[in-house]
């Protein structure tokens, strides 16, 4: 299988990695979603700012981010941004 998001993540080194790590136990969305929140680096990303940029509702996306979460691949932070949680990737599984 090709990384969906290589054009997204540029084909970093690091991202490869991810993404070889996390292809066997994903779904296609939450491999989207990870690799947004991992490009969103220090700053983090919240579920509606990922559901705008992607022209998606936010109540088909935010499960996702959830998913994720249960699983350790991401951690929503004490943040708040437009009264939205903000997401950060857990370095230790990508």
């Amino acid at each position: 299988m090709n990384d969906i998001c290589e054009n997204k993540h540029g084909g970093t080194f690091t991202s490869k990695a991810a993404f070889k790590r996390a292809q066997p136990n994903l779904s296609k969305s939450q491999l989207d979603v990870l690799f947004a929140v991992e490009m969103s680096l220090d700053i983090g990303i919240t579920a509606k700012e990922y559901a705008n940029r992607n022209g998606l509702q936010l109540n088909t996306i935010s499960g996702r981010f959830t998913e994720l979460a249960r699983e350790g691949w991401i951690m929503r932070t004490d943040e708040t941004r437009n009264g939205c949680g903000v997401w950060k990737a857990i370095n230790q599984k990508i």
